[in-house]
């Protein structure tokens, strides 16, 4: 059966009010809501509305009540959300039910620096031995442990029928953080070469598997010096991800060391998959944050494959300006599920943003793109931040899903 999701934010709730944002979703044909729970940090704008235009996110925190035992080690605040308003998500799903719209939570696991921060040892530590602040190691046993407690709780609430988990992942280095500065090349080498974490726990599995990964560390951090001071009076193009297949190749304690971090993830996604399913709820992995498209998404350890054999759906953030870039997510991600028994099921999330659909015809061109795969779940991000146009065009989405089903 077709799908159709909207992505929202509480804090859209708060200004628009509940019942009055379900009626407008509901109006436009939305299946289906995707809530944020315990989300990252974010600054956005908020076209439709005439005030509170501008929100800043409280960054890190949960935004619905959980137990006071939730955690049993690292542990996120509640948000001014969950104190000042602990009732507000099950107004939504009161009227989410009365609106036949099924509802889902969302939640983000390693994207965050709130945890990297106070917790350092549970952070990923570069090849360099920096501590990166954007977000957790998924080999330390505290990051996965807060993984699991954090979507058990979600589920327990009894409020969704589906999790989606963002960020089960090894998330690459340059975030976003505001100031961020390099000066030196960070293409898909260099900035994979960086993004990989040697820290105790990283190290004792590459051991138990027979690599020397303090030497494979060594290895990166000096090809990392050497490349980056490196003269070229002619310039240097950067790389687009052939020299990091050709390092690949050539160094097997690096595809070694990727191809661990990859069943290092897979192996929590199995865990929180079964943890969801033992409350009768239904786990959702969303695919890499920042190792996008699909076919990098194991610059991330997201084992693709792997993934759509475990959990109960997958959904690909295909943010890109054109029909074709959709297209060729899609249709490698369906070539990765092609020899599985069995794959879960895909979702594609577009945006709702005119910066990547120049008008409605665009936009639903990825809509049909997305169809004529044979995939009939579209999510879409988001509520909040859409125009009042953009926002128009879910009907016509719907519309298209509703004359395939």
């Amino acid at each position: 059966m077709s799908e159709l999701s909207m992505l929202i934010y509480p804090w859209d709730l708060q200004a628009d009010g509940v019942e009055n944002a379900v009626e407008t979703v509901a109006e436009l044909g939305v299946t289906r809501l995707e809530i944020a729970t315990a989300y990252h940090s974010a600054e956005v704008i908020a076209p439709r509305r005439t005030e509170r235009v501008f929100v800043r996110a409280e960054a890190n925190t949960a935004h619905l009540p959980l137990p006071d035992d939730t955690f049993s080690d690292l542990r996120i605040p509640a948000s001014s959300i969950a104190s000042n308003d602990p009732e507000l998500y099950p107004r939504l799903k009161a009227a989410a039910d009365a609106a036949g719209i099924a509802l889902d939570g969302w939640g983000i696991a390693f994207h965050n620096t709130r945890l990297a921060v106070e917790r350092p040892d549970a952070a990923i530590l570069s090849c360099f031995g920096d501590r990166f602040t954007h977000g957790l190691c998924a080999a330390n046993p505290a990051s996965r442990r807060y993984a699991r407690e954090l979507f058990g709780a979600l589920g327990a609430t009894g409020l969704f029928e589906r999790l989606l988990a963002e960020s089960v992942s090894y998330l690459l280095q340059s975030h976003g953080h505001p100031h961020e500065l390099w000066g030196a090349r960070l293409d898909v080498l260099t900035r994979y070469l960086l993004s990989l974490c040697f820290c105790e726990h990283c190290l004792a599995e590459a051991g138990s598997r027979g690599i020397d990964g303090e030497r494979l560390r060594a290895t990166v951090a000096a090809e990392l010096h050497r490349t980056w001071n490196a003269a070229a009076p002619g310039g240097r193009l950067a790389d687009a991800g052939s020299e990091l297949a050709s390092l690949l190749l050539n160094w097997p304690d690096l595809a070694a060391y990727t191809r661990m971090r990859l069943d290092v993830v897979t192996s929590l996604v199995a865990e929180l998959t079964a943890d969801a399913r033992a409350q009768g709820v239904e786990f959702t992995l969303s695919a890499a944050v920042w190792g996008r498209p699909a076919p990098m998404n194991w610059l991330e350890g997201v084992d693709v494959t792997a993934s759509l054999a475990a959990v109960d759906g997958f959904v690909l953030e295909s943010y890109f300006p054109t029909a074709g870039e959709v297209a060729a997510e899609l249709d490698h991600t369906l070539a990765l599920a092609a020899p599985l028994p069995t794959s879960a099921p895909l979702t594609v999330a577009l945006t709702l943003w005119p910066a990547h659909h120049a008008s409605r015809g665009d936009f639903l061109g990825k809509v049909e793109t997305v169809l004529a795969a044979g995939v009939d779940r579209i999510a879409l991000y988001n509520y909040g931040t859409a125009t009042a146009e953009s926002l128009s065009w879910t009907r016509d989405a719907a519309n298209l899903l509703g004359g395939r089903a």
